[in-house]
């Protein structure tokens, strides 16, 4: 139990997990309140962040939501002097305690908030030792706690029981697919999903992480079904490449705490907003399937960023999004034609907190002062329109000279080889016509782009192929 107990720096970090017109998913360092002691034992009370700081309890104290301090309580700590940990229970609105000498005993301490204090305790089993941080479901009648009994899988694990309207049941274990041959610890609630730190989950990287698993109702009253097991880690930047562990939740406000040693040294972070959503990932390459990194990574919905991303060196990307809206996807990086898509996000699997989706993306480069051959604009010999595959294949340069309006723009449309000199040059020139007017009502005035005729007997010898060929060049 003293794994986290070292000096601590708190030091918040402000995650954005907001609503769909939230700032970008990010982590920003604010200034740090030094501790002289280990911080452990996070709960939220009423509103209040509470913790174990050296033994006493104490809760934090903000500015604008900002902390800036943790005090030793005097609210809740008379109703129990020796408390190391306190949370609430929603159905009976009691204050549950535990305190050091639980870790001896099979019990801890309840209270109820009237002026009459009634001081009880909570009898669990006599095989239970250790018996950290006991939370409640939302209804408040079931329990979870961690303990190192005579009985379990190995180290810490998770421990179920439930009211049956007089007394807890005794506790059942929560198996194997949650339980492991390592430690699982500080349950916390987050709706009907149940969040927990664990060091022992096979394939994942050394030290702590934060999991979720769904909890629903089962067929009996003391029964309870983890959404078949479907166990899986919160996504970045939750978890990190340091230990993560402690998460609880503030449903009045909507944020999160947690503890982190992502950088070096073992902080409090702060979170706010729905985990209830989507990770939306994939890669960036070029067109030989080369990774891009460095990319920029947008997701807008409504014309408003909602998150972005940079690209890795693996050109690999990840970002968090809510369910519901209709998104639009951008990747963009200097000398490449940026990419957009439409993007529906939506939640397949309800047993899952945070569902993911995928979406790699091919950023084509830029070829200055050199043809760049488009051949499927037309399909027939004949066809002067644009179809809807057609101007899809040429957004990438509507794009890029949308942001580069003084880019020179060279097309070279190859005219059809017939007999009929004169059918072959109406056809050009409607083509030209009509691709002029799909640029100019996509781009600002200004463009400058010219238009020539091609020969394709002069481009591609010999080549039926050819006659339906527009090539366009980038001149720098």
């Amino acid at each position: 139990m003293n794994r986290f107990f070292p000096f601590l720096l708190l030091g918040l970090m402000a995650v954005s997990l907001t609503s769909h017109a939230q700032t970008p998913v990010k982590a920003n360092p604010v200034t740090g309140v030094p501790l002289p002691w280990g911080l452990s034992n996070l709960s939220v009370v009423d509103g209040r962040l509470y913790a174990c700081q050296g033994g006493v309890l104490v809760n934090a104290s903000t500015i604008n939501g900002t902390i800036v301090a943790l005090n030793p309580d005097t609210l809740i700590t008379p109703l129990c002097p020796q408390a190391n940990y306190v949370v609430r229970n929603n159905r009976d609105s009691l204050y549950y305690f535990t305190t050091p000498a639980d870790s001896k005993t099979s019990s801890f301490h309840v209270h109820t908030q009237s002026r009459f204090f009634k001081n009880r305790k909570v009898e669990i089993s006599s095989w239970f030792r250790d018996i950290c941080q006991p939370a409640f479901s939302p209804d408040g009648n079931t329990m979870v706690f961690s303990s190192k009994g005579k009985v379990g899988l190995g180290g810490y694990d998770l421990w179920c029981s439930f009211w049956n309207g007089k007394r807890w049941t005794k506790p059942i274990n929560l198996g194997n697919i949650i339980n492991t041959q390592g430690n699982e610890m500080y349950p916390a609630f987050y709706g009907n999903f149940l969040v927990y730190s664990s060091n022992g989950v096979a394939n994942a990287p050394e030290g702590y992480h934060l999991y979720a698993v769904r909890m629903k109702p089962g067929s009996k009253a003391d029964d309870v079904i983890f959404a078949n097991y479907v166990v899986q880690p919160l996504p970045q930047p939750l978890n990190s490449q340091g230990d993560d562990w402690e998460m609880v939740f503030d449903s009045q406000s909507g944020k999160g705490y947690w503890l982190s040693s992502r950088n070096g040294k073992e902080e409090l972070f702060t979170f706010s907003g729905s985990l209830d959503g989507i990770t939306l990932s994939g890669i960036v390459t070029n067109d030989m399937g080369d990774p891009i990194p460095g990319a920029t990574v947008q997701l807008l919905t409504k014309g408003r960023l909602t998150a972005s991303a940079l690209s890795d060196s693996s050109g690999k990307y990840q970002l968090f999004a809510l369910p519901g809206d209709e998104y639009k996807l951008i990747v963009s990086k200097p000398d490449f034609f940026r990419f957009e898509k439409n993007l529906p996000l939506i939640r397949p699997n309800e047993d899952m907190l945070i569902a993911s989706q995928n979406c790699d993306v091919v950023l084509s480069g830029l070829a200055f002062n050199r043809s760049m051959m488009f051949d499927a604009l037309y399909k027939e010999s004949s066809d002067i329109e644009l179809d809807s595959q057609a101007k899809e294949s040429l957004q990438p340069i509507v794009d890029y000279l949308r942001d580069n309006p003084t880019t020179l723009v060279q097309i070279t449309l190859n005219s059809p080889q017939t007999n009929d000199e004169s059918y072959n040059n109406l056809i050009i020139e409607h083509r030209i016509s009509i691709l002029r007017n799909y640029f100019e009502s996509c781009l600002p005035t200004g463009c400058r782009i010219s238009f020539k005729k091609g020969l394709s007997d002069t481009l591609f010898p010999e080549s039926e192929e050819a006659r339906n060929v527009v090539f366009v060049k980038l001149l720098k």
